[in-house]
């Protein structure tokens, strides 16, 4: 029967591909229980949809064979170890779990401020529908190159002393990028493999809001050396910076900390100190999630108008209160991240 059942296993095809499910060699053990057929399967597969079909396509196949009543399927899940993009020795993420808390303003500033405590520092803007990165950077114009002495790769621009890359570079300013998850995890891809980052002691990913593509490509094709969650002090916030770092963890992406945006507002005429969006949300989030406090960013019209000109506020004036905000924050995030990955 075991010989019957393999046989019947040879016409099963692998979903997407040419050959069954045996020369795929995913097939580790058939057992046989009387009428019940036991399947032992053991796939890096990472594509839901594919293992889906196969729960389905599997056992139809071999409950057409007579004396065969019941099939079960053990699937074993092999996770692959992910090694480092060649030459990068850490790479951070920051994401928050919505739009509008200032994610880009805080991963442009970390990618300058660990420039300057002297990091050699990339910053890779994985923001497809909305890159902001490029006008932040001052480099909004400025095409892409290629790298004619690498195999063709694309290189990256300069400024403020961090190689940065964009798909905001790439298309016409102000057009829409309509895409399917297909083709931005070919860019994300891309952006990963194929530009000359040299030798980087960090690569600042700013993700998009939310747990989409983007993230589950970064996570799949790259070792992520931490995640940073972006987050506003209101307690509304609260719930989306947890759908964050659930997201996280559901891919075995170490949380390096939390960083509060916009964390108060001191007036330049008076002195005077308001919480705008509340205060604290921050640290309480962080201190419930038992996640390291990278820092406090308070609101400040530098901030504004640096995004706007595309001079960050830790070159512009690098020593206001919030360059100085910033700066801590990335003193942290290299202490953390270092003691995650001795």
């Amino acid at each position: 029967m075991k010989d019957k059942v393999l046989d019947a296993l040879k016409q099963v095809f692998y979903p997407g591909k040419t050959h069954s499910v045996v020369n795929e060699g995913i097939i580790e053990d058939v057992e046989i229980q009387g009428s019940k057929v036991v399947v032992k399967i053991k796939t890096a597969e990472k594509n839901q949809g594919v293992t889906d079909m196969l729960k389905r396509s599997i056992p139809a196949a071999l409950k057409r064979l007579e004396g065969i009543e019941d099939v079960e399927l053990e699937i074993e899940k092999v996770v692959e170890e992910k090694e480092k993009v060649s030459n990068i020795r850490y790479i951070i993420a920051t994401t928050s779990g919505k739009g509008g808390v200032g994610k880009s303003t805080v991963s442009v500033n970390l990618a300058v401020s660990l420039a300057k405590l002297g990091f050699k520092t990339g910053l890779l803007d994985a923001d497809i529908y909305g890159p902001n990165i490029p006008t932040m950077m001052g480099i909004d114009g400025v095409p892409v190159q290629i790298d004619r002495e690498h195999k063709d790769k694309i290189l990256p621009t300069e400024k403020y002393g961090v190689k940065i890359i964009s798909i905001g570079n790439m298309i016409p300013k102000d057009a829409a990028v309509i895409w399917r998850g297909s083709l931005i995890h070919s860019a994300i891809k891309q952006f990963m493999e194929d530009v000359s980052w040299g030798d980087l002691d960090f690569l600042v990913v700013d993700l998009p809001p939310g747990t989409g593509d983007a993230q589950l490509t970064l996570a799949q094709e790259a070792k992520v050396s931490g995640g940073i969650i972006v987050i506003t002090p209101q307690h509304v916030a609260m719930s989306d910076a947890m759908k964050a770092n659930d997201f996280f963890n559901k891919l075995k992406i170490p949380v390096l900390g939390v960083i509060e945006n916009m964390s108060y507002f001191i007036c330049p005429h008076c002195g005077k100190r308001s919480d705008i969006f509340s205060h604290g949300g921050g640290k309480k989030f962080a201190a419930e999630s038992s996640l390291p406090f990278l820092g406090e960013i308070p609101i400040d019209l530098e901030i504004r108008e640096g995004g706007d000109t595309g001079k960050p506020i830790v070159t512009s004036n690098p020593d206001s209160p919030v360059s100085k905000a910033f700066e801590d924050a990335a003193r942290n995030i290299v202490e953390k991240v270092k003691l995650l990955n001795s």
